[in-house]
Parts: structure tokens; C-alpha cells; sequence
């Protein structure tokens, strides 16, 4: 496998794999000696023997794009303080197979990222170590990890993992203030209001060109997420469905949720008064944000990087000075005043170290000292958020100023392997659009939990998902009445063993400290 490190935005997705191999039951090592420390080394956590040259550290993980070693300055940067020789692996695709080969020809790399479900694999093999044991050794992780960020790297208990931290909530209702003022409205805070401002929209001429070719609202055909209309769903009192909440201490899945019939009665409404983007479910992609940018719909849920960037507020200004999106505060309906919703197992990827680790007490506390140091309040988180200062950035007045060289450290998402602190990285990377970060960071939402809870054995998946999402679809553009929304739900849990799902579910969480 090639050296070299990689850029890398998306989040790390894999599927679960029987792997076989070797696994380690060596004890764990001995305390070592406290080793002698550089003039600028970090004050690490982990002590370690005094070694005589670089310690070589393999990391692997998945992306694409390799800067060369000799042109990565944080590499260099790395190898310098931690007097480490780090090989950055980076597999471009098939990074399952690949790690699977790894692990099960006794070659494991010294840290991996993986996935939920093949990190439940490997831990049930016994071929990954139990970090809690070295979370003391780890103080810039321990002060910073909070214990559901924790929580969310067990399996059965065991600390198998730590998660790329990150990822907030960034989702807001954004509409055309200038079409509101133009029409002498106030921004919506209930949903009879949205209703109102949505008609407006389409019938009153908020453009003003003459001409009947506005719609209120605009979204993806996107069911994982209906973005669309999640503030609907929200000021119900439920996420939009296919989701898992907790209520009242128990285990809730939203499409069965009596509060979701009653939300999409009133999507139902909006549909047939004609505010609703008629090529909603057909939008993907951008679609929806280059039709509400070209002045088509008035209203979009979006998230704020994708309307408030200085990119993007320069496209729509083209379009029309006048333009002016701006994001709006919770709905509030039956069920409260909810934004949207946001789940709890959102995680940029976790990173798992092999138990084989145990028998290489040099390497396994060069690795320590490495994931503590990159971890703020520690100096390397800087170093892999931002680069080298004086070349990537400055200090000024005690705050951080991005000089033009930033572009080139686009990769160094991938060696943030204990993530980071989303907000103040967010606003640090973009100042302009730092009220609208905090604006929707605070708003509140429904918590979910689909990305902490494995699907049940034994179950197609893909036939439950697609008959629910066919005929969710069905009830809210009236293609088949509320009235029998009962007797989908009782489809539901009869033919498609959703009562499975919903096991499963308290069994995960229970497991995780959610639930008691």
C-alpha cells in the first residue's frame, strides 16, 4: 500500500464482513519506563521505553487522493514531535475487503477506522483491544471526550473503539425575506403561519414579474430524510418516518406513530393548495437549492452551509440583487417547537486498534501519545485542523487568521482521527457564515437514534425499507387514503417483523446507557 496521506469529505460507510484470522491474547504490557522527551515534544500521557529512532505507526483508512510524504507538511509535522515514522495508508476502494485482509493475515494496521456493524464483527472475535484501560493515559482524550461520545464507541460495554468526533446539527428552515417583506409578512412561527406565508408565496406574486411561476416550498425526493418536510413533522412532535426516537422511556419508531397520520394530513393540505414544488420527489442532488436560487420557491430546508457560503450567496445574488435567504426559528404545533431532528449515532467514522497490539508496548504507547496529541486542547490538534502556522495560518490579536495556503491541507480531514470540535472549527474555517453555524446549532430538535441501533438477523432490510417509503409517499400525495394508514401499519408489523426491529432497538440502546 502506498505512504501518503488523502483528502477526504465524506463519511466513512462499510458493510459488514466475516472475517477470520488470528486473534492476540497476550497480556497487556507492563509499565515501561517514562522515555526521554524532546525539547518540543508534547507532554504525552502514555509512558513509553526510550527508543532509538522513530517509532514506525501504520494507520489505514479509507479515501482518495494521496499528497506524496515529502509534500505533507503535517506528516512531517507529525514525525518531527512525536519522533514517530507514521505510515498513512489510504485505500481509494474496496477499504473493507482490504482491511479484512489485513486483520485476518495477522498484518493489522496499528490504527483503523471502521464502521458500526464491523466493529461489532471484530469485537466478537476478540481482534480488538479495549481502549478503557488507556483513557488515563490519554488526558487530552479524557477531558475532551465526553462519555456519550464514549458510549458511542462500546460494543457489549468494552471501550473497542473512539469516534472521529464532529458533525453537528446544521439544518434550518430558510426562506426569501425579501418576498416577505414585499408582501407584508412576518416570519412563520406556527404552521398555520407557515401555511399562510407558503400561499403567499404561490399565489400573490412574490417576484413581481406577473406571472403565476412561484411555489412555496422546494425539497429533495429524498426519503431517508424528506428534508423538506422534517419542520412539519417536527412541530408534530415527530421526526419524519423511518425513525427511532425515545419516549417516555421506551422505544418509538415514527412511521407507527399516531402524530405522524397527523402530519401528513396537513402535508397532504399543502400539496393539493399547490405550494409544494411539484417535482419534489424527482429533485436530487442540488436541484432544489438551484431552483430556490433562480427564484422558483421561496422556502427550503437545507443545511447552512449549502445557502449561507460565500459561494453560493454570490450565486443567487447574480440571479437577483434583491435575493435575501435567511434561515427561521422552530415551528411550533401540537407536538412543541422542533426545527427538524437530529440523530445521535451521526459520527464521521470511529478508529479501532488491534488487540495484537498488547505484545508491541513501544508501538501501542507511540500510539497513545499520537491520538492524545491530536486531540485537542493538545497543540496537534491545531496541527491537523489547520496545518503549520506561519504557512497555512496566523495568530493575530490572539485569534486565528487562514492564510491562502489553507487550501492545500483539504486533506487533512483524514488525520483528524479523533475528529474534532465541530462549532469553533466550523467557524474558524468560515468567519462570514459564523452566526448562521450557531444559529442552527441551537436549534431544537428531536433526538433519533438509527445510527446507534444494528437492523435485526434474519430480515430483508431492503424489502421492509422499500415497501414503507412506496407507501409513505402514497399517503401524502393522496394516492391512497389516511383511512388506511392502519391497516399499513398492521402490513408493517406482520409482513415486514417491525416488532424485530423495535427488539432490537432496546436491546442496542439498553446496551449503550440510553435506555434502562
Amino acid at each position: 500500500m502506498k505512504k501518503g496521506m488523502v483528502r477526504s469529505l465524506s463519511i466513512l460507510t462499510l458493510v459488514s464482513v466475516a472475517i477470520t484470522g488470528c486473534s492476540s491474547g497476550a497480556p497487556a504490557a507492563n509499565k515501561a519506563a517514562e522515555p526521554a522527551k524532546k525539547a518540543d515534544a508534547p507532554a504525552a500521557g502514555a509512558a513509553a521505553p526510550a527508543s532509538k529512532g522513530p517509532v514506525k505507526v501504520s494507520v489505514f483508512v479509507s479515501g482518495s487522493g494521496v499528497p506524496t510524504p515529502d509534500k505533507d507538511p503535517i506528516l512531517q509535522e507529525l514525525n518531527k514531535v512525536l519522533n514517530m515514522d507514521l505510515e498513512f495508508n489510504v485505500a481509494t476502494s474496496d477499504y473493507t475487503q482490504q482491511l479484512n485482509v489485513k486483520v485476518a493475515g495477522g498484518t493489522p494496521p496499528d490504527i483503523f477506522e471502521v464502521a458500526k456493524i464491523q466493529l461489532e464483527e471484530l469485537s466478537k472475535q476478540g481482534l480488538l483491544l479495549d481502549l478503557a484501560p488507556y483513557i488515563d493515559k490519554m488526558p487530552n482524550v479524557k477531558k475532551t471526550f465526553t462519555a456519550e461520545d464514549l458510549t458511542k464507541g462500546k460494543v457489549n460495554g468494552k471501550q473497542y473503539s473512539l469516534l472521529k468526533r464532529g458533525l453537528q446539527q446544521q439544518n434550518a428552515l430558510w426562506v426569501r425575506k425579501d418576498w416577505l417583506d414585499k408582501l407584508g409578512l412576518k416570519e412563520p412561527k406556527t404552521l398555520d403561519e407557515l401555511k399562510e406565508m407558503l400561499v403567499a408565496f404561490t399565489e400573490k406574486d412574490p417576484d413581481g414579474n406577473g406571472k403565476k411561476d412561484t411555489f412555496g416550498l422546494t425539497g429533495t425526493g429524498d426519503f431517508t430524510s424528506l428534508n423538506a418536510f422534517s419542520p412539519i413533522f417536527a412541530a408534530f412532535g415527530v421526526p419524519v418516518p423511518g425513525n427511532f426516537t425515545i419516549d417516555n422511556g421506551k422505544v418509538n419508531y415514527s412511521t407507527t406513530d399516531p402524530r405522524t397520520t397527523e402530519a401528513i394530513k396537513y402535508i397532504v393540505e399543502l400539496i393539493k393548495l399547490g405550494v409544494v414544488d411539484p417535482e419534489l420527489m424527482a429533485n436530487k442532488g442540488l436541484k432544489d437549492q438551484q431552483k430556490a436560487f433562480q427564484g422558483q420557491a421561496g422556502a427550503i430546508y437545507r443545511a447552512w452551509g449549502e445557502l449561507a457560503k460565500d459561494n453560493y450567496v454570490a450565486d443567487y445574488k447574480k440571479i437577483n440583487p434583491n435575493a435575501d435567504w435567511q434561515p427561521v426559528g422552530a415551528l411550533t404545533g401540537p407536538g412543541g417547537t422542533f426545527s427538524g431532528f437530529y440523530d445521535q449515532g451521526n459520527v464521521f467514522g470511529r478508529i479501532a486498534l488491534p488487540k495484537s497490539l498488547e505484545k508491541k508496548p513501544e508501538v501501542l504507547n507511540k500510539v497513545l501519545e499520537y491520538l492524545d496529541y491530536i486531540t485537542e486542547p493538545g497543540k496537534g490538534q491545531t496541527l491537523v485542523n489547520y496545518g503549520i502556522e506561519g504557512k497555512h495560518y496566523e495568530m493575530v490579536n490572539g485569534q486565528m487568521k487562514l492564510l491562502p495556503a489553507i487550501s492545500e491541507t483539504a486533506y487533512a480531514f483524514q488525520v483528524q482521527l479523533t475528529g474534532r470540535t465541530e462549532g469553533p472549527y466550523l467557524k474558524t474555517k468560515f468567519p462570514n457564515q459564523a452566526k448562521y453555524i450557531d444559529f442552527a446549532y441551537n436549534l431544537p430538535v428531536l433526538k433519533t437514534y438509527n445510527g446507534l441501533i444494528p437492523n435485526p438477523p434474519g430480515v430483508v432490510v431492503d424489502d421492509k425499507n422499500r415497501f414503507e417509503q412506496e407507501e409513505v409517499i402514497k399517503f401524502m400525495y393522496g394516492k391512497r387514503p389516511i383511512a388506511e394508514y392502519v391497516q399499513f401499519v398492521d402490513t408493517m408489523n406482520k409482513t415486514y417483523q417491525l416488532p424485530l426491529y423495535l427488539q432490537e432497538a432496546d436491546k442496542a440502546l439498553k446496551a449503550l446507557g440510553y435506555l434502562k
